[in-house]
């Protein structure tokens, strides 16, 4: 649709009395267009307080000073009307709450308001930045990114597993506590009531199961079939108004199956499941085929099910945010207005959001398995999916056979309460196994005491990173201490890239950015594989609203780092409630968050550095399982059933389904390999140089490393490793090389300023002239030769760390020996 018609659109539903609709459409035309004249006005008149009103009329005037209609209404408030400013209603100093009293009213035909009802919110405090939790895994680096709520999800494959209980925050989210209109509003108080709300009875229901084609090619040699199982919304109540759940069977490599198959229970919550397991066959399916068949299905609001509670609105601003394209005045409005928006065209087709939990799910899977033709089935929980299948082991023990529990949630934790205690377990993990390693406590001696002055120092004196994320835009991040945090703890929740943590500290101790700069590649990419509705849904109805206002402060003050990690809510925790409430659901229903006893066959699976799931969780849930064995990885993190590279995990996993009655064989335990910290190279040993001929250059170059088609050769130590050597012959001077590097116009070519010469070597008959230069603070040495019309130019990127030594044992070799 047009701005246009999006702003007919809206104008209809406002005339029609549906405000909340229309606010949603005019939020859209603002956040696609700030300069939208009519978008700022007809928002104005959605709005719920004077305040806010106020606000968009201003931005209108600064738009059009002319626009007569604007003036009009702001001399009707007795509001002088000079252009806007800096100050606006949604933008107080810091810590500072400001109570408003909020009319809501109606349109009228003339577009008229008329107070109606009075209502009191809170705007919270803007911040300068964005305080992302940043994961990392795959190729090359992929972030996770976080609202309403603690957690970390992370785009593409493997890490939809991933849990989400690790902080983020973006401001976006923050400012989420706009006032709906009554109808939406729960009577959620901000402390849930000594008495909570006993669940409707359920009613009589058919589900039903419509077969359909797989939307993706099947592996070789497996059959797939794949559909949908129709089922209620709301079991409570119209039974006729359904949703569409995506099913996928792949069915076992045997001719005589045994008839107990693995259900297969994704995480998030919001996670695909149907997608994810064709994209990770070899990881998630295929060890289970030679036995039984592999079932999964997309949980109500996610993936391919219908409908998928999705929020395109804060994906796009979210874009447009980190792309630097939302006007610092506008921003906080816009990201609220993205978040009403959101919840708000939920609502208002037909979604009844307090319908998407994991207690419906489980009854989805129940059905699911009976449509399909099982008697019982294995859970394999990842993750938010183990607490899907706890709930399903307690409300309905009669399908299970036994449980998979990779990375545990129980299902009386809150997460908010509890992340202090996730990340001193994972903290405490990472500092005691650096200490204990010889090599790690060398490079890194007092990591803890390095780190926590590193992040005190951040929060003092944040900087500012940016990076050129081709071809989308300039990705430009505030960090400080919680930032942080954020990637230590994303690092070490991934297996893959646990030895790196102790580096990235100290580097970013010594102005080293190289992690921070990597982690901002991927966050273009932060809402992919994840349905934010749902999440926000579950997360505020399970865990937001399950506790109360002065165990999440308690939480928060327990956490003893600045308020900052806790954002959205910008270290005010109250907020949580708040948004929560505009989303528009309840708390939990009696016994719905009761721990789960069962006598049920389980093998619950833990990373000690994990710090999402942390072994404390798993350990308390195996704990009240009777028929429970407790494996823990001490060299994983997250969800080592997809992660453990040696398959250790996953070979007990599928040793238990052959007998859960008795223990898996812990041997490979045993023989499981250390993590291999990161540590800095000092010249011991000395780098083998081989000589090759790159490019009509002849060069010693290290071996091993590898080769790029630009002639580079990158020497890939860790994830992060930036260290890489070049070699090749340009049809140009020395002084037009250098000045090729020093135009300020062109961004000197990728480094941080015009490059300065540093000496002169003479070696196979050629003299050359030595430069340094610095890119994103690391160090880049260049050496050029003029040599018959043409030269040869030698590069090395480094880190600071390494410098001296790769200088001395690698591009002083290459220099003497190139011809």
């Amino acid at each position: 649709m047009s701005e246009e018609e999006i702003i007919k659109a809206g104008i209809a539903a406002a005339r029609s009395g549906d405000r909340n609709k229309a606010g949603a459409l005019f939020a859209q035309v603002v956040k696609t267009n700030p300069s939208s004249e009519a978008g700022w006005f007809y928002l104005a008149m959605c709005c719920n307080t004077a305040e806010q009103r106020e606000y968009c009329f201003r931005r209108v005037l600064e738009i059009n000073p002319n626009n007569a209609q604007a003036r009009q209404k702001l001399q009707a408030m007795s509001k002088p009307v000079p252009p806007l400013t800096s100050t606006s209603p949604f933008i107080y100093e810091e810590g500072e709450q400001k109570p408003i009293e909020a009319k809501v009213s109606p349109f009228s035909a003339e577009t008229a308001l008329t107070p109606v009802e009075s209502k009191t919110i809170i705007i919270p405090p803007a911040k300068s930045n964005r305080g992302l939790i940043l994961a990392l895994f795959s190729l090359p680096v992929l972030a996770a990114c976080a609202f309403v709520g603690a957690y970390a999800l992370f785009p593409g494959t493997m890490m939809q597993l991933m849990s989400p209980v690790l902080p983020v925050g973006q401001p976006s989210l923050s400012v989420a506590t706009q006032t709906l209109p009554a109808q939406i509003i729960p009577t959620e108080t901000s402390a849930p009531p000594t008495a909570l709300p006993t669940a409707m009875p359920t009613v009589a229901y058919v589900p039903r199961y419509e077969e359909t084609s797989c939307p993706f090619e099947s592996p070789s040699n497996v059959q797939v079939t794949c559909g949908y199982a129709i089922v209620p919304e709301d079991r409570t109540g119209d039974p006729s108004k359904t949703i569409k759940l995506a099913v996928a069977v792949f069915h076992s490599t045997i001719s005589d199956p045994a008839p107990d198959p693995v259900m297969f229970l994704q995480g998030g919550p919001g996670g695909e499941a149907v997608q994810l397991s064709a994209h990770a066959f070899d990881i998630l399916v295929s060890p289970f085929l030679p036995d039984r068949d592999y079932i999964t299905f997309d949980q109500r609001g996610t993936g391919l099910s219908e409908p998928a509670l999705k929020c395109d609105e804060l994906d796009k601003v979210f874009r447009q945010d980190i792309y630097g394209t939302i006007a610092a005045d506008t921003r906080e409005l816009v990201y609220k207005n993205a978040f009403l928006s959101c919840g708000g065209l939920l609502s208002v087709s037909g979604i009844n959001l307090n319908s998407y939990t994991t207690v419906e799910s489980a009854a989805d899977l129940k059905d699911i398995v009976g449509l399909l033709g099982y008697e019982k089935v294995n859970l394999y929980g990842a993750s938010y999916g183990t607490r899907l299948a706890l709930v399903t082991m307690r409300d309905h023990p009669q399908i299970v056979k036994s449980a998979i529990l990779d990375s545990v949630v129980p299902v009386e934790a809150n997460v908010f309460a509890k992340y202090p205690d996730s990340v001193n377990s994972a903290l405490s993990r990472l500092f005691v196994g650096c200490a204990i390693d010889a090599e790690c406590n060398g490079a890194y001696p007092n990591l803890e005491t390095v780190f926590w002055e590193t992040v005190r120092e951040l929060d003092a004196s944040p900087i500012t990173v940016t990076t050129s994320a081709y071809p989308m835009g300039t990705v430009t991040e505030t960090v400080d201490g919680s930032y942080l945090m954020s990637v230590v703890l994303g690092s070490i929740k991934d297996s893959y890239f646990i030895g790196t943590a102790p580096q990235t500290i100290y580097r970013v101790k010594g102005r080293d950015y190289s992690t921070l700069l990597a982690t901002q590649y991927a966050l273009p990419y932060a809402f992919d594989g994840i349905n934010a509705g749902l999440y926000i849904s579950m997360m505020c109805h399970e865990h937001g609203l399950a506790a109360t206002q002065d165990e999440l402060q308690a939480a928060a003050d327990r956490l003893g780092l600045k308020e900052d990690l806790w954002r959205p809510y910008y270290g005010e925790i109250d907020r949580m409630h708040e948004a929560c409430r505009s989303w528009g659901v309840t708390g939990p229903y009696l016994g719905e968050n009761n721990m789960v006893n069962s006598d049920v066959p389980s093998l619950v699976i833990e990373g000690s550095y994990d710090p999402a799931t942390p072994p404390f969780f798993g350990q308390q849930v195996a704990g009240q399982l009777p028929n429970s064995f407790y494996f823990e990885f001490p060299n994983q993190g997250h969800v080592p059933t997809a992660s453990d590279t040696t398959e250790c995990a996953m070979d007990i996993a599928v040793a238990f389904l052959k007998d859960p009655t008795s223990e898996p064989d812990r041997a490979c335990l045993s023989q499981l390999p250390p993590v291999e910290f990161s540590i800095p190279y000092t010249g011991e040993p000395a780098v083998r140089l081989v000589e090759e001929d790159i490019f009509d250059v002849n060069v010693v170059i290290p071996e091993g490393w590898l080769f790029t088609f630009d002639g580079f050769f990158v020497r890939n130590a860790s994830p992060f490793d930036i260290t890489q050597v070049g070699a090749f012959r340009a049809d140009v001077t020395a002084s037009e090389l250098k000045d090729f590097f020093s135009l300020s116009a062109y961004g000197y070519r990728g480094l941080d300023g015009a490059p300065t010469e540093s000496g002169t070597i003479q070696a196979n008959g050629l003299d050359w002239k030595l430069y340094i230069a610095l890119s994103n603070g690391r160090p880049v040495d260049i050496a050029v030769a003029e040599d018959g019309g043409t030269s040869l130019v030698i590069m090395m990127f480094s880190h600071p760390d390494e410098h001296d030594a790769l200088y001395r044992t690698v591009f002083l070799p290459m220099v003497n020996s190139a011809r």
